[in-house]
């Protein structure tokens, strides 16, 4: 595996501590989406590590992911929702 798909070698800080199940899960994810041709961000790698340890619920996870892209939850996306 090449860095560009390793995460664990793009971003080592990240995965100091993690559990090598979640470890692999998460990169396996990340891997995934790179074949695909998606590159993932430090704040990428870090969300998805921080829901699959636990450490933010679902519903932070996307807050969080939507405040990323600058996008408020509680405004609808369309109008008449």
């Amino acid at each position: 595996m090449t860095a560009g798909y390793d995460i664990q070698a793009l971003y080592p800080d990240l995965f100091e501590g993690v559990d090598e199940p979640t470890a692999q899960r998460v990169t396996s994810n990340f891997g995934n989406d790179a074949h695909e041709g998606r590159e993932a961000t430090h704040r990428d790698v870090e969300l998805a590590l921080l829901l699959a340890a636990k450490k933010i619920s679902p519903e932070e996870f996307q807050d969080l992911a939507f405040a990323e892209l600058g996008i408020d939850r509680i405004t609808p996306l369309r109008e008449g929702f």
